[in-house]
C-alpha cells in the first residue's frame, strides 16, 4: 500500500501546479467581485482538484495519446504532457514528472517553465456531454377542437391540429409559429387541393428530398404520413384526413429545414462543454409565412444557407466523395526513406500530398523527382498527423498503408460535421477578421475572402481545451506583466520559496504584502501561509515573461486571450495543442502589425521600450476561435486534420439519434393539467 504513496503525492502536486489563471486585463466581463490581489495582478480561477471521471467512476484516458511521439507526446490522466528530468533539471533540481519540463533560454539564471504558465485552467475535462436533442412537442391545440369551420378541408385540417396523438412534433418555436400560421388563415390547406397535392406541395418535397447535398438527413425532413419522398400524390390516395395530415406535416418539415440549414442541426452547446456559440436560425413565425405564401419557395430555401465560399467548396466535395469510389492507387510498401533520401514511390506520394491539399504545386516542383525533400516532408508530418501516424515527415510502411486505405467514408462524415459548424458562424463574418482554426493550429487574418497572413499557434490540451467563440479584437498590450494567481502562488512559489526564501526576489518577481507594501520574498512567512496567501505576487514586463512581449485582448468570460510566449521551441511540433486554453501565436510582432497597421519598426519600438502598456485598435477586429477538422486550403481543396479534442466523435452521437424515435413519454400524457408537454425525438 505505502508504495502508491510517492506516486499519490506526485500526482496531486503536479495537478495544483497546473491551476492556473488569466492576466487581470482580460476579466472586464468577470462577475464575481475582486479581492484585493485580484484587483492589483489578476485573477484567481478554480484548481482542478481531481483527474476527470466518468459517470462509472473511471478515469478518463486520452485514446489518441496512448503512444508517446514527436507528434503525438503522452499525456498523463490531468492532460499534461509527460517527460522526464533531463540534464538540465526541472529549475532549482526539482524532479518533475508532469508538465512539459524547462525551456532552455534562461533568465536571470533560472529556466522558465510551463509551470508558470498564466493561463486559465478550465477543468472541464475532454468538455463530453452525454447528447440529448431538443425537446419536440406534439403539434396540436386543443383549444382547435372547440372551432368551427366552413368546407371539409379545413375541417380535416382543423382536426389534424387538435388532434393530441398526432404524429406530427416539433420543437416548441416552429410548432407555436405553424398553429399560428393555420389560425390565421382560417385552417385552410397549403399544399393540397381539390383532393391532390399542389404543384408546389411536389416542388417543396423535391428540395426536402436533396437535404443530403447540404450535409442534412432527408429522413429527418419527411411528412409522418408519407412511407417516402416518391409518389406521394398516389400514397395519400385522395382521403381528406390523411392529405390534411400530409399539409401541416409539410409545412412543420419544411419550416425545421429551413431553420435547420440557415442555423444548424444541433446547438453547439449539447455537443461539447467548450463551445460558446449562439447560433441564428431565421426566425419560426416570419419563415413559416414565407414558407407558405412566397411564390419562390427554391429561392428562398436556397438562399437560406452559408454564403461563405468554404461551404460552397464543402458542398462541391460532398458531392464528389459520394460518387462511386474509384479504386485506390496502390502504393508499394518498401523500405524505411528518411528526409533527404530518394526513392523510386516518392513521385506518386508527392502526387497523392498534392491532391489531399497538403502540398502546393509550387512546393511539388522539384528538380529530383524522388527525392524525399522539406517541403514533401512537412506534409508528410501533416498527413501522418492527421491519419494518427507517428509524425516522423519520412516514409514507413505504417504510412504507405495509411496512405492505400479507402478514406472516400471517413471524409464524407467529416464534411457533413464541418458543414454544420459552418452554419453556426454568423452570415457575415466582416470584411476584415481573424480566423483559428485550433484543428489546424493556424491563425488567419483574413481580408474579404482571401488570407492576408498567416502564422502557427498552440492551443489548448485535450483536457483544457480552447472553448469555440467569438469576440472582438479591441487591445494590443506591449511587454505585458503577470499577476501570479494564488493557486500558483500557494502550490508552485510556496515550496520553491520554503527551500529558498529569496527564489522570487532573485528571480526578479515583485513581492507586495497585504496592504500593496513592496517587501522582499525573504519577509514572508512561507510555512504559515496555508491555502490564502496575504501578498500578492507579479511577474514583471521582460525576457522570460509567461506571457512574452505581446498580448491581445477580446474580453470574454472564458478569460481566453493570444499572446506571445517563451517556449517557442513548441512551435515546431507538428500537434500543437499544449495550453491551458489560450491561444499562442508564433509570430506575433507580425500579428500586431496586422492589427494596428504599425510597420514593422513601430512595433519593435514600442516592445524595446520595456514599458508596460495598452493599444487599443482603431478599428476593432473580429475573431473567430473555431474547430473545422476540414477545411479549405488557399487553392480550394479540402485539407482534413485530427480529431484531437474528440469533437467529431460527440457529433457522430448525435447523428447517430434517429428522427423517428420513440417519444419518451406516451401520447395520453401530450396534454396535462392544461400545460403541453412532449418526448424526446432527434430534431
Amino acid at each position: 500500500m505505502l508504495r502508491f504513496v510517492p506516486k499519490l503525492i506526485c500526482g496531486l502536486a503536479a495537478l495544483a501546479l497546473f491551476a492556473g489563471a488569466a492576466d487581470a486585463e482580460t476579466f472586464k466581463v468577470y462577475k464575481k467581485r475582486r479581492g484585493f490581489f485580484e484587483s492589483l495582478f489578476g485573477s484567481q480561477s478554480e484548481s482542478l482538484s481531481r483527474p476527470t471521471v466518468s459517470s462509472d467512476g473511471q478515469i478518463i484516458r486520452l485514446k489518441n495519446f496512448d503512444t508517446p511521439s514527436a507528434s503525438r507526446p503522452a499525456f498523463d490522466v490531468f492532460g499534461n504532457r509527460i517527460i522526464y528530468k533531463d540534464k538540465y533539471g526541472a529549475g532549482d533540481g526539482e524532479n518533475v514528472v508532469y508538465g512539459f519540463g524547462p525551456d532552455k533560454s534562461k533568465r536571470n539564471g533560472s529556466f522558465i517553465t510551463e509551470l508558470s504558465e498564466p493561463e486559465p485552467l478550465p477543468g472541464l475535462g475532454m468538455g463530453t456531454i452525454n447528447y440529448q436533442p431538443p425537446l419536440v412537442i406534439a403539434l396540436f391545440d386543443p383549444a382547435f377542437a372547440k372551432l368551427e369551420t366552413d368546407s371539409n378541408e379545413t375541417e380535416a385540417v382543423r382536426l389534424t391540429l387538435a388532434d393530441k396523438g398526432t404524429a406530427i412534433r416539433a420543437v416548441d418555436a416552429e410548432r407555436k409559429a405553424v398553429l399560428s400560421l393555420y389560425s390565421s388563415n382560417g385552417f385552410n390547406p397549403l399544399w393540397f387541393k381539390d383532393g391532390h397535392i399542389t404543384e408546389r406541395a411536389s416542388q417543396a418535397l423535391k428540395i426536402l428530398s436533396r437535404a443530403g447535398e447540404e450535409g442534412l438527413i432527408p429522413a429527418n425532413y419527411l411528412p409522418p404520413v408519407l412511407p417516402s419522398f416518391e409518389d406521394a400524390d398516389k400514397n395519400l390516395g385522395g382521403d381528406i384526413l390523411k392529405l390534411a395530415q400530409f399539409d401541416v406535416g409539410l409545412s412543420a418539415r419544411v419550416l425545421k429545414y429551413a431553420r435547420h440549414l440557415s442555423g444548424g442541426q444541433f446547438d453547439p452547446a449539447r455537443l461539447s462543454l467548450y463551445y460558446d456559440i449562439k447560433t441564428n436560425p431565421v426566425d419560426a413565425e416570419s419563415a413559416a409565412k414565407i414558407i407558405a405564401h412566397s411564390p419562390f419557395l427554391e429561392s428562398y430555401l436556397t438562399g437560406l444557407a452559408p454564403t461563405h465560399p468554404q461551404y460552397a467548396m464543402f458542398k462541391k466535395a460532398l458531392s464528389q466523395v459520394a460518387a462511386p469510389a474509384k479504386p485506390i492507387a496502390q502504393i508499394a510498401e518498401g523500405p524505411r526513406v528518411k528526409p533527404g533520401a530518394t526513392d523510386p514511390r516518392i513521385p506518386s506520394i508527392r502526387a497523392k500530398l498534392q491532391l489531399l491539399g497538403l502540398l502546393s504545386a509550387e512546393d511539388a516542383a522539384n528538380n529530383d523527382e524522388e527525392q524525399l525533400d522539406q517541403p514533401l516532408s512537412e506534409a508528410l508530418k501533416k498527413f501522418q498527423v492527421a491519419n494518427k501516424v507517428k509524425a516522423t515527415g519520412g516514409i514507413d510502411n505504417t504510412t504507405v498503408q495509411a496512405f492505400n486505405i479507402d478514406h472516400s467514408e471517413n471524409d464524407r462524415q467529416r464534411l457533413i460535421y464541418n458543414m454544420e459548424r459552418l452554419r453556426w458562424l454568423p452570415k457575415n463574418l466582416g470584411q476584415r477578421y481573424v480566423f483559428v482554426n485550433q484543428a489546424a493550429f493556424e491563425v488567419n487574418v483574413m481580408d474579404g475572402n482571401k488570407s492576408a497572413w498567416k502564422s502557427r499557434v498552440i492551443v489548448g490540451r485535450p483536457l483544457t481545451q480552447t472553448t469555440s467563440f467569438y469576440d472582438t479584437i479591441e487591445t494590443v498590450v506591449f511587454n505585458p506583466t503577470w499577476g501570479v494567481p494564488a493557486s500558483i502562488i500557494v502550490n508552485e512559489y510556496g515550496p520553491k520559496s520554503r527551500k529558498d526564501p529569496g527564489y522570487l526576489d532573485r528571480n526578479g518577481f515583485k513581492v507586495v504584502d497585504s496592504k500593496g507594501r513592496p517587501i522582499s520574498s525573504r519577509d514572508v512567512d512561507w510555512w504559515g501561509m496555508g491555502q490564502s496567501p496575504t501578498i500578492g505576487v507579479q511577474q514583471p514586463a521582460g525576457d522570460g515573461n509567461a506571457l512574452g512581449e505581446i498580448k491581445f485582448l477580446f474580453p470574454n468570460s472564458h478569460d481566453i486571450y493570444m499572446h506571445d510566449t517563451p517556449t517557442r521551441n513548441l512551435f515546431t511540433e507538428s500537434m500543437r495543442a499544449f495550453s491551458h486554453g489560450c491561444v499562442r501565436v508564433q509570430n506575433p510582432r507580425e500579428f500586431a502589425q496586422f492589427l494596428l497597421g504599425w510597420d514593422a519598426a513601430k512595433v519593435a519600438a514600442n516592445i524595446e521600450s520595456g514599458d508596460s502598456h495598452s493599444v487599443s485598435l482603431a478599428q476593432k477586429t473580429p475573431v473567430y476561435l473555431t474547430y473545422f477538422t476540414a477545411w479549405p486550403n488557399a487553392d480550394g481543396k479540402i485539407v482534413y486534420y485530427d480529431d484531437f479534442y474528440g469533437r467529431d466523435a460527440a457529433m457522430a452521437k448525435a447523428f447517430a439519434y434517429s428522427p423517428n424515435a420513440k417519444p419518451q413519454i406516451s401520447d395520453d400524457k401530450i396534454v396535462e393539467n392544461g400545460a403541453i408537454v412532449g418526448g424526446l425525438n432527434q430534431n
